[in-house]
């Protein structure tokens, strides 16, 4: 009995190393999502045409046309987009850390985002890949500060979930990805709705009540602003001093359809600057069935509104 314990401990064992050495294979880093996996290699090929990066979640993929960018800047920020769908703080700060980015880049636009529950997408790919030890640190301690002990069991068991995942191994993709080229990065949701239908779902359940855009425009400025939590102002200071070793300028962002919160813990931040535009009444028109896609995103249009505005305060920081 006591060889047979011994030979699955050494089993493990193996498998455990097998699986550590795997993931930090390059190749299999970005295995559980196609979208980001194929912005980074694209970006590695040409990384060299731009002087800015833009990381986050839908709010930046769908709604920053850095095309447009380029051009209401006076071609003073060239960016390309690698934000993706989906996509919370844990995997952009991932994300972050799994490019490399190119000496020409002076500046990085971050989304500010919340911290995915783990109800939505627990043991996918898409949850799995991006829990490393750095990740799974962080979310501990951010965690801890909410008292949710399940969250930092599931944490410790994605890492672990992660390291077993051989069926990494079997990864595929598409010879032809038009969302990694067109436009720079940036992607309007019109053309997904006949790909997605995550996308035609949403536009269905917004056109069922469209004046449910202004009930919740009317509710998030009645809702108190609550401060970030610690865990995450502490991981964004990390993230501005990464970026100031690399002599880049950060700029965290609040995009269309974010929460509103009380960004003073994060504006002192040194070298750092905070672009919000999550207030409903400063920035009335994004919320308008003229400028909306959804309940939660810009259409073509109001990300066309929303890229001059953050071009304009680009024009005033960067002389």
């Amino acid at each position: 009995m006591k060889t047979f314990i011994i030979k699955i401990a050494c089993g493990l064992l193996f498998l455990f190393l097998a699986g550590y050495g795997l993931a930090s294979i390059k190749k299999y880093k970005l295995y559980g999502e196609y979208f980001i996996r194929q912005k980074v290699s694209y970006y590695d090929r040409h990384g060299e045409k731009y002087n800015a990066l833009v990381f986050g979640s839908s709010r930046m993929y769908r709604q920053v046309n850095t095309g447009l960018l380029d051009s209401a800047t006076s071609h003073k920020v060239k960016a390309y987009n690698m934000a993706s769908g989906g996509t919370f703080f844990s995997e952009s700060r991932y994300e972050y850390r799994h490019t490399g980015i190119h000496k020409s880049v002076k500046y990085i636009f971050f989304e500010i985002q919340d911290v995915q529950p783990f109800d939505i997408n627990a043991y996918t790919e898409k949850f799995l890949y991006c829990h490393d030890l750095p990740t799974v640190t962080f979310e501990l301690k951010y965690f801890a500060h909410n008292n949710d002990w399940n969250s930092s069991f599931l944490s410790v068991s994605h890492w672990f979930a992660n390291i077993f995942y051989f069926k990494k191994l079997g990864q595929r993709d598409k010879t032809v990805n038009e969302f990694t080229d067109y436009n720079n990065g940036y992607f309007p949701l019109e053309k997904d709705y006949k790909n997605m239908v995550s996308v035609r779902k949403a536009r269905s359940i917004y056109l069922k009540d469209t004046t449910l855009i202004y009930k919740n425009r009317i509710d998030a400025e009645k809702s108190p602003k609550n401060k970030l939590n610690p865990a995450l102002v502490s991981e964004l200071r990390l993230l501005a001093e990464d970026c100031r070793k690399k002599g880049i300028r950060l700029f965290l962002v609040l995009p269309p359809f974010s929460t509103p919160a009380d960004l003073s813990e994060v504006k002192a931040i040194p070298d750092t600057r905070i672009l919000d535009f999550s207030s409903r009444k400063t920035f009335p028109d994004f919320y308008t069935n003229r400028n909306a896609y959804d309940n939660g995103h810009l259409n073509r249009q109001g990300a066309t509104l929303f890229t001059h505005k953050l071009a304009d305060s680009l024009n005033y920081l960067i002389r």
